[in-house]
């Protein structure tokens, strides 16, 4: 059960006629690209739309038979966040969600309250996205949010406006303004993502994020080429500098080489990983440098702000083993 309930509070509106009407779809795409005033009328089950020159009739259904939202009488909130901590959460986290229905605990992201710090992990067990949001909190907890969900609310929300979160039972509540977002949570314990992540490593490089993404967007193309043009394997070699390659049989290779900022440990190592995972992490990234943490060719390896702000932040990709 998902459902949404928002408020509009405008004095440019001006209401007539009170009424309720279940308004189709399509409507959301058309007004919003009528830039003018709009007039809305209603004759039994059909709403007209009037805006300058431009005039639209759409069938409704009767309002009567929509769900009823969900009363939940809740006061407290379990923790509020900024609503730009609650998006830039959501941008790192749930892209990591998976997709197969084997793991249904694995589409949605943990949610964790502790003492000192709200804590987001979301993982589909080839990849994974952590950050901590340092505070104090009065209660703990720990819940499994559907990962869609978040990303579209985070998506409708007025992130200029604090977002309370509460949770009662298996229900969890999300508030933005005059805006609600209702949903059950999911079932099942969370596997511990705590002993995924290495403790040590055997290397540390400082790369600029940009030329690393802009370096890997390219040999991604020959990499894809060999796997439906979706999750194409690329190589990673560090010498002197790091060296992105591909080579596919049938299509061709090719290499782009990076510098790097500096570099600790072992100065020269070898990885294969899949493109997509590593550019969607670097792209969840806001950072001029990141940290690439390198811990043995069989082992996850992270990625991570060369600067860490007040959001504590990981990505975490395993390599694929190559012949």
């Amino acid at each position: 059960m998902n459902c949404c309930r928002s408020t509009i509070v405008d004095q440019s509106i001006v209401v007539v006629q009170p009424g309720r009407i279940v308004f189709p779809r399509e409507i959301v795409d058309i007004t919003k690209k009528l830039n003018k005033k709009l007039t809305f009328s209603t004759d039994d089950f059909v709403v007209q739309i009037d805006s300058g020159k431009s005039h639209f009739e759409l069938n409704c259904l009767d309002a009567a038979e929509y769900p009823t939202f969900p009363a939940l009488s809740l006061t407290t909130p379990s923790v509020v966040l900024k609503g730009t901590e609650f998006s830039d959460c959501i941008k790192k986290t749930t892209f990591n969600a998976s997709d197969s229905p084997s793991r249904p605990i694995l589409q949605g992201v943990n949610v964790q309250l502790k003492k000192d710090c709200t804590e987001l992990v979301c993982t589909d067990s080839h990849r994974l996205g952590r950050v901590l949001i340092p505070h104090e909190n009065e209660h703990e907890l720990s819940i499994v949010v559907p990962a869609k969900l978040l990303d579209k609310s985070s998506k409708a929300f007025n992130l200029e406006l604090d977002i309370e979160i509460f949770v009662h039972e298996q229900n969890l509540m999300i508030k933005n303004g005059q805006t609600v977002y209702l949903t059950r949570l999911l079932d099942g314990k969370y596997p511990d993502t705590s002993r995924l992540i290495p403790a040590t490593s055997k290397s540390k490089m400082v790369v600029s994020r940009k030329e690393l993404l802009d370096g890997l967007e390219l040999v991604k193309e020959i990499a894809n080429s060999a796997d439906g043009n979706a999750n194409g394997i690329i190589k990673i070699e560090v010498k002197s500098e790091v060296s992105i390659s591909s080579f596919q049989a049938q299509r061709g290779k090719g290499k782009v080489d990076v510098a790097y900022d500096s570099i600790e440990g072992d100065g020269e190592f070898t990885l294969s990983c899949s493109a997509r995972y590593i550019i969607d992490a670097l792209k969840a990234m806001e950072t001029e440098y990141i940290t690439f943490q390198f811990n043995g060719t069989a082992s996850p390896f992270l990625l991570y702000p060369a600067d860490e702000g007040k959001i504590k932040e990981l990505q975490l990709v395993l390599p694929v083993r190559t012949a």
